[in-house]
């Protein structure tokens, strides 16, 4: 094993571990870290196995094989922006569904009020 290969691997479980560390401290969700995860062994196989560049490239006709790396880092960064994309929206309605219910609730209050200082006088 080479020394870029160990150092890889090296950088491989230092990312693993830091994603488990923030998903620990709660600083990042289960279903967000999935991703980091998968990407992270993905490197490690590339790394530890580096023929699989070259197998992949024949299977899929590309001639120059670290061009299959940039076709999965494109692949993963759309994942990402997809995943992402979905979780704005998602919470994006539920801002607009929380903002209803207060103006629900500040009308219920303005109700209350009025109907207490008419009873009041």
């Amino acid at each position: 094993m080479s020394t870029i290969q160990i150092v890889l691997i090296a950088v491989c479980f230092v990312m693993v571990t830091f994603i488990f560390s923030m998903i620990r401290k709660r600083k990042l969700r289960e279903e967000y870290s999935l991703l980091w995860i998968v990407g992270s062994i993905v490197m490690a196989v590339f790394v530890l196995w580096r023929d699989l560049l070259e197998i992949l490239a024949e299977h899929l006709g590309i001639f120059y094989a670290p061009n299959v790396l940039l076709l999965i880092g494109l692949f993963f960064g759309v994942l990402m922006f997809l995943h992402l994309t979905v979780v704005v929206s998602k919470q994006a309605d539920e801002n607009k569904n929380l903002v209803q219910k207060i103006a629900l609730l500040q009308n219920m209050i303005e109700e209350l009020e009025k109907t207490c200082s008419s009873e009041s006088s």
